[in-house]
């Protein structure tokens, strides 16, 4: 009886996920096996043609740069975010709920809002350029817009408190017995860090690495406005075959592609994680 209630408990979430979530991905895998006529228009026209040409070279360089911005991503939040958040961990209540809260404050912030502020920052007539040139250490504004690696400080620092919270999730629930005993046994910082801390927290690292990897392979805004479209993403490519190439088609086989690089991602962190009680949340 306790089982069937529970059961009963669960209906309410599968019909919400079933209508919701399940419904638009049914939705999108289906139009990506559609065509489109030569005003955008979508015939009901079965055709493999729209994943033929995800493997276009083209396409796979965009695929490419996608899966590389969104690692490098994970990569820097993750030598950023571990030092935060462990030393955030080390702190008494009260700072440490001080701490928490100041790292999730930007949430509470427009994201377009904060990619705004990164132009203020980094523009020729930006706040950086403004300051050097006024002490006389350059002569002309720096060419800090418009690049990868601009992007990547953008998606990076929208990112970064995914990072953080994941990792120090791990990190406060460690059981500080074993770091007592290993500086008992005669272990130093350091190593009682790489031997205990740091495969104890693994699990931390690779919900975060999760999180961050993610939203990053869709975030197209940053690139536009940081980027300036030089180098094109896959959110950049679905968003400009649904609004200037009204080939939705198309756009959603490349969506279905995102979908089965986040399954990977996610079997990944399954596998990372499968002997660990801990999860995302």
């Amino acid at each position: 009886m306790k089982k069937l209630r529970q059961n009963a408990l669960a209906i309410p979430i599968l019909v919400w996920i079933a209508i919701f979530v399940g419904t638009p991905l049914i939705f999108v895998v289906a139009l990506s096996f559609l065509t489109r006529d030569e005003l955008g228009n979508v015939v009901f026209q079965f055709t493999l043609d729209n994943y033929r040409r995800i493997f276009d070279p083209i396409y796979l360089r965009i695929f490419l740069n996608s899966f590389l911005l969104a690692l490098l991503t994970g990569f820097t939040t993750l030598f950023i975010g571990y030092p935060v958040a462990y030393f955030t961990s080390n702190l008494e209540a009260r700072k440490k709920n001080l701490a928490i809260g100041l790292i999730m404050l930007p949430f509470w912030i427009s994201s377009l809002l904060r990619t705004y502020g990164w132009i203020i920052l980094l523009g020729s007539g930006g706040i950086i350029n403004s300051i050097l040139m006024s002490m006389n250490i350059i002569d002309k504004p720096l060419s800090m817009m418009y690049k990868f690696s601009t992007t990547l400080i953008g998606t990076s620092y929208m990112l970064i408190p995914f990072m953080i919270i994941a990792i120090f999730n791990s990190v406060d629930k460690l059981d500080r017995a074993l770091l007592e005993a290993s500086s008992d046994l005669g272990a130093g910082k350091i190593k009682t860090f790489f031997n205990i801390t740091l495969p104890l927290t693994i699990p931390g690292i690779a919900g975060g690495f999760t999180l961050v990897f993610i939203p990053a392979l869709g975030l197209f805004f940053i690139s536009d406005l940081l980027g300036g479209g030089k180098t094109v993403f896959l959110g950049n490519l679905i968003n400009t075959q649904i609004t200037k190439g009204r080939n939705r088609p198309l756009a959603a086989a490349f969506s279905v592609g995102m979908i089965v690089l986040v399954l990977v991602i996610l079997f990944i962190y399954s596998t990372v994680t499968k002997d660990s009680e801990e999860g995302l949340f």
